[in-house]
């Protein structure tokens, strides 16, 4: 099943352990593990794909970051759009993370070009247009964004109770959007149309968040009545055991109209939310909120020394913050080259083991299906740049009485002889295959007639000369070759494999007739590449 649809094992690997973190990833490493042993390049970029999602949400962006270049090196060519544009999301939201927003546009436009080149609908075409806006939005285009987010408001009331946790997300970034440009009255409203169903939303962050914002807009709306009421609400809604950077901005943000208007209880119940974050572990810039919450809260109300402890411990924060900006970056830097390296080595694994696969065992050379994808290439190259492509159809004289009189395994040895002589001919615009038994079929593109008659010269006489015996071979006791050669131009009747191989199967059948250990080349005389307007004329070697 997983040769069949790697990305659906991963799919249901990850339903099934969602509620079990440590047991996700370890599962998902494993297959992992088993997609790298098998060259599986869908299986890899899916495993990575997920994991990481998993390590960015919990703020292990070096690993988050590995794994989605990863994803991305392995997905480019698999087709699996659905899992590509998550990456791109994830690395745009990681480069968001960095300050890079530059880099993070980047990822996210890419992401959109897949979501409108396949006509991608639903909850990921909202994601995307999400994240496209907030990249938008921070690079200051702010109009923008709210084009972009009115898209997405659209898609979210084709299926309105679908996706809650989604349209909160973008309606409340659109009102943000209308905030930034003055409009407080139409950000209000569009907070105000989300209250009939924001408490299902099923996220205690979010809503928390709403009803902060609400709060906020209606103390600027001078409705401070009203934005007390919102506010005990958000207070019902703070979240247990972490609080995103979003959150510590409205936080403060309502701070300073509490401030204004002296309301110190409800000043006291955000500091005291702040302090429950305080001693878990956050991050350098959900700390600096939370000191300058602190500091704020002390020297408003009359604690002047431990506010100047908290601006101390703010200052602190400010220059480890800067450090960790410019290791993040050098990090960053370090992280793609290693990144880098590793895809680069994965790749070069997997190209090896293709290769192999491509080959007949016995001989190396090509087997039938890799001859079929090569000779394809070759003749819709040949076609666009006006080549001609030939063919050289070789046969091992007697090669029955062969094996009669000495055996399959002196037999076996003959055909590797030969396929020697054929590798020794191969380049990047000629390739051999063992095309059964004792036939091997050449391929050429861009060749002269000439060159490819040579190379049909030198196999049959490295043969000759390697005077391997065959008593049974009336042409000199020993092992020879009879060939067909062909070489032609690509047109409407002449544009297929099989056009080409019957035409120098015909010169191979005539240098049989003909006496065998010869080379029989097939020349078009007339317009019939059918072969009655050809003539034959022997090469000798």
């Amino acid at each position: 099943m997983r040769k069949n649809n790697p990305a659906a094992i991963v799919r249901k690997t990850v339903e099934t352990y969602a509620d079990r973190p440590k047991k996700l990833t370890a599962e998902l490493k494993r297959l992992l593990k088993e997609g790298e042993a098998d060259n599986d390049l869908l299986l890899i970029g899916a495993v990575c794909c997920n994991l990481a999602e998993i390590y960015h949400a919990a703020d292990d962006e070096r690993k988050a970051f590995v794994n989605a270049l990863k994803a991305e090196a392995c997905l480019k060519d698999t087709g699996a759009f659905d899992l590509l544009i998550r990456v791109y999301t994830t690395l745009g939201s990681i480069y968001l993370y960095q300050d890079n927003s530059q880099m993070a546009l980047s990822m996210d436009e890419a992401a959109w070009q897949l979501v409108r080149r396949h006509r991608v609908r639903g909850k990921t075409r909202i994601a995307v247009l999400n994240s496209l806006s907030a990249n938008y939005y921070i690079l200051g285009d702010v109009r923008k964004s709210i084009h972009l987010l009115t898209e997405c408001l659209a898609l979210t009331e084709e299926s309105p109770d679908e996706d809650l946790v989604g349209r909160t997300r973008v309606m409340l970034n659109l009102a943000a959007y209308r905030l930034e440009l003055g409009e407080r009255e139409k950000a209000y409203e569009v907070l105000m149309s989300m209250a009939p169903w924001i408490d299902k939303a099923g996220s205690r962050t979010l809503t928390c968040d709403y009803y902060l914002r609400c709060a906020i807009l209606s103390h600027m709306l001078e409705k401070h009545e009203q934005a007390g009421v919102f506010a005990d609400k958000a207070f019902l809604f703070i979240p247990e055991d972490s609080c995103p950077v979003p959150l510590f901005d409205d936080f403060w943000d309502l701070l300073k109209f509490l401030f204004i208007r002296n309301d110190r209880e409800r000043a006291d119940r955000i500091l005291k939310a702040v302090r429950v974050f305080e001693g878990k572990n956050q991050g350098t810039l959900q700390q600096i909120f939370t000191f300058r919450i602190l500091a704020e809260h002390c020297r408003v109300f009359g604690e002047p020394e431990r506010a100047v402890e908290y601006y101390k411990k703010l200052e602190e924060l400010h220059d480890i913050q800067s450090n960790e900006i410019r290791k993040n970056q050098l990090r960053q830097i370090r992280r793609m080259k290693e990144a880098d390296s590793e895809i680069r080595n994965l790749k070069k694994e997997m190209q090896r083991n293709e290769e192999l696969a491509s080959l007949e065992p016995m001989t190396k050379l090509l087997n039938r299906a890799s001859l079929l994808r090569v000779s394809s290439e070759f003749i819709e190259n040949a076609a666009k740049k006006g080549w001609k492509v030939g063919a050289i159809f070789i046969d091992i004289d007697f090669f029955k009485e062969c094996n009669d009189t000495y055996g399959h395994a002196r037999g076996d040895e003959i055909i590797r002889e030969v396929a020697r002589a054929c590798r020794k001919e191969e380049t990047k615009n000629v390739r051999f295959s063992r095309y059964g038994g004792d036939e091997y079929f050449g391929i050429t593109q861009g060749l002269t007639d000439e060159k490819v008659c040579d190379i049909a010269r030198r196999i049959a006489a490295a043969i000759r000369n390697a005077d391997l015996p065959h008593a049974k071979n009336p042409n000199g006791g020993r092992v020879t070759l009879s060939i067909g050669v062909v070489n032609l131009a690509i047109n409407d009747r002449t544009n297929t494999i099989l056009d080409i191989a019957n035409s120098a199967d015909k010169a191979l059948y005539y240098a049989k007739s003909a006496g065998k250990d010869r080379i029989i080349q097939q020349v078009l005389t007339g317009t019939d590449d059918g072969g009655s307007g050809a003539s034959y004329v022997r090469i000798e070697f």
